[in-house]
């Protein structure tokens, strides 16, 4: 499974990992503290090796123009735009301490995090690789379940987005809970 990976896809793949397992613990755990930052910091340099690891890496499905760039690398840009905007609204709330920088960035890196799952999930339901499905057959095969997949974990990161992090007040999960 992993053992036939070049070194530049384990890296991304190892770090792709270890970013979910910390966006999963971030989610759950007490915004604010210096847990949350220290693992918030460890996902945003995970999420940066994962993307910049990619990068390089030839396009095996509908490249660009005879390029080895692809489709799939459009997502690596969004994923990068995504934790930088994340990132400048977090050092704008330290600067200005208006919320509405502070709700920027939980929505930005929300959106990083779920777009790090709809990479994930979908390498495990369209690449054989990880022997969750068997080579499908045809390219509308493979296109439903990329769809599927994505539009499924996009729907419950809208829904979760929109109605845990948007609304209220940026700071509830700072505040002790009595």
């Amino acid at each position: 499974m992993i053992n036939d990976l070049s070194p530049l896809l384990l890296i991304h793949f190892l770090s792709a990992s270890y970013a979910i397992l910390a966006g999963a613990a971030i989610f759950l755990m007490r915004k604010g503290t210096q847990t949350h930052r220290v693992i918030g910091t460890s996902y945003i340099a995970a999420m940066f090796v994962t993307v910049l690891s990619v990068v390089p890496v030839p396009a095996t499905v509908m490249p660009f123009f005879g390029t080895r760039f692809g489709f799939f690398h459009i997502f690596v840009v969004v994923g990068f735009i995504s934790l930088l905007f994340g990132i400048r609204a977090l050092r704008r709330w330290h600067t200005t301490r208006d919320l509405e920088w502070l709700r920027a960035h939980q929505i930005h890196l929300a959106y990083s995090y779920a777009g790090l799952l709809m990479a994930g999930f979908s390498q495990m339901a369209t690449n054989p690789r990880w022997l969750v499905v068997a080579p499908f057959e045809t390219m509308t095969q493979f296109w439903i379940a990329f769809a599927a997949v994505n539009a499924g974990i996009y729907a419950v990161a809208i829904w979760l987005i929109q109605t845990r992090i948007a609304k209220g007040d940026p700071m509830r999960w700072k505040r002790t809970r009595g």
